[in-house]
């Protein structure tokens, strides 16, 4: 690798650069394209920031758009393709990478606008993926009747983009099954019956465990009074204390776990969802 690497340095001065336009002869640009590929990406923005010889700012911010890309900067790299202009032949490639790195950034509305300038030919050319692009930043929005009109668009007859177009509709399901969950309903249930929050939100152990401490707790505190015939007596008041604590407690747990639940399952939902619009931009422009 570091032999490539002297080549390719020796091969920058070698030749006159100052000959040569922005194709792919230019040795500049296939040294910083070589480093782009090796992921030596900081490397190659010191160079895109640093050399006048990529005379083409075209080339230059598309370029730093991939390396930022590359080194998960969402928001420098959507900043640098947003930047190619629509004559240059890598415009197309640059909204759609600019459209993926917004979403990556949580910025969805934006993303969708990134196909806005296409002409006409380009949203026919790729219409299947710019589709699927925005019916995944939809989801991200939770907004599923947009998501439904344009899902309804899917052809599913290309590899390229079959499998994500399935996943992205699974996807929609399991969020509006997420939704149903409610904190006050989990609230509610474990006030009625400790522990029974604690089903709702799916976690039965947690459930049994605390309708068994709350149960033996009121028990003894029965047992006490029973006993004493006193609400005064120490021991009323020390397991009653104990009862209420740990039965308040189990209220706000149930609580917290459902807001748990939900926040870390539509996290994962999101990441798929994110994954299945990503693979096949990375798929079509590889």
């Amino acid at each position: 690798m570091k032999f490539k690497f002297i080549i390719c340095w020796i091969t920058l001065f070698l030749f006159d650069l100052s000959g040569y336009s922005q194709n792919p002869a230019n040795p500049n640009f296939l040294f910083i394209d070589f480093l782009t590929e090796n992921n030596k990406n900081r490397e190659a923005l010191h160079l895109l920031s640093n050399t006048n010889e990529l005379s083409n700012s075209d080339t230059v911010n598309y370029l730093k758009g991939m390396n930022y890309y590359l080194l998960k900067k969402t928001d420098s790299a959507a900043l640098s393709f947003n930047l190619v202009a629509p004559a240059s032949n890598f415009y197309t490639k640059s909204k759609f990478f600019e459209s993926i790195n917004l979403s990556y950034s949580k910025k969805y509305k934006p993303a969708l606008n990134s196909f806005s300038s296409f002409t006409i030919d380009t949203v026919k050319k790729y219409d299947q993926l710019i589709n699927i692009v925005s019916a995944g930043n939809y989801l991200l929005l939770r907004d599923y009747k947009r998501f439904d009109s344009l899902s309804a668009g899917f052809l599913y007859n290309d590899y390229n983009y079959s499998n994500e177009q399935s996943r992205l509709v699974d996807l929609k399901k399991r969020s509006l099954k997420l939704k149903k969950k409610s904190p006050f309903v989990a609230g509610a249930l474990s006030a009625v019956v400790p522990g029974l929050g604690k089903f709702y939100a799916g976690k039965k152990g947690a459930g049994l465990a605390a309708f068994a401490a709350n149960g033996a707790l009121a028990a003894m505190a029965f047992e006490s009074y029973y006993r004493t015939k006193s609400f005064k007596s120490p021991q009323f008041i020390t397991f009653t204390t104990l009862f209420s604590f740990f039965y308040v407690g189990n209220i706000f747990g149930s609580v917290f776990s459902i807001k748990q639940q939900i926040k870390s399952v539509n996290g994962k939902i999101n990441n798929e969802i994110l994954a299945s619009i990503h693979v096949p931009v990375v798929r079509i422009f590889k």
